[in-house]
């Protein structure tokens, strides 16, 4: 209040009395605005914090959920890539066998179409098959040539008509010796190699083409799995 106003308010005293309650009001009214202002604000601070908290988790329940999501994803990429790569290293492995296998039959035919190696390869088994079998001295043995190198005909000529070195010449030169001995030679289609048979007993070695690849397939197998497995690991 200034002098003037507390000379007329004394000169006033009703006027007074009005002055200071307008005084009072305003005071009043300003420290009631400023108490709402405040009240205001900090809802609207609590409002905020309340928004951010809640962005926040629902950012962290999608950011969770994202990386919950990929890692199936690249979990299931890694299976799918591994179940790929196991199938493929097993169609090779079983390309490889097959190729194996039609190489061994092509090298063992190209082998048993040598007459040479069909000579050696008569004489040790005409000495041996009947201890490797087990077979008796009455019994009879019938060894079968293939028709495309001897044929049954060829084999009832005499040794001085067929080509001396030839396979034939040798089978029929070692049957006539032999042949006391209860061991006979004969010619059968569709096959390379030889087959020994005890007749009238169910007796009978096969060193063919198929016999012998299969072997060699057999042999080799394993050390191919132990490598297809090696790159599998």
């Amino acid at each position: 209040m200034t002098q003037h106003d507390k000379l007329t308010a004394a000169e006033n005293p009703a006027g007074a009395g009005v002055q200071a309650l307008i005084d009072r009001l305003k005071s009043e009214g300003i420290s009631a605005g400023q108490a709402e202002a405040d009240a205001l604000l900090a809802n609207a601070e609590a409002k905020a914090h309340d928004i951010v908290a809640r962005a926040e988790a629902e950012a962290n329940t999608i950011l969770t959920k994202a990386r919950t999501e990929a890692e199936k994803e690249q979990a299931a990429t890694r299976d799918s890539l591994q179940i790929a790569a196991r199938d493929l290293v097993l169609n090779l492995r079983n390309e490889l066998e097959s190729r194996i296998q039609d190489e061994a039959g092509r090298l063992v035919s190209s082998t048993l179409s040598d007459e040479a190696f069909l000579q050696k390869l008569i004489i040790a088994m005409a000495g041996k098959a009947r201890e490797a079998a087990a077979i008796g001295a009455h019994d009879k043995i019938e060894i079968s040539l293939p028709d495309r190198i001897v044929t049954f005909e060829e084999l009832k000529q005499s040794p001085e008509a067929v080509e001396p070195g030839t396979l034939t010449h040798f089978a029929i030169a070692l049957a006539g010796d032999v042949l006391r001995k209860g061991v006979t030679f004969s010619s059968a289609p569709g096959f390379d190699g030889i087959k020994i048979k005890v007749q009238d007993r169910d007796v009978s070695i096969d060193l063919t083409t198929e016999a012998i690849a299969s072997l060699l397939t057999q042999h080799l197998q394993p050390r191919l799995r132990a490598i297809m497995e090696g790159v599998l690991r």
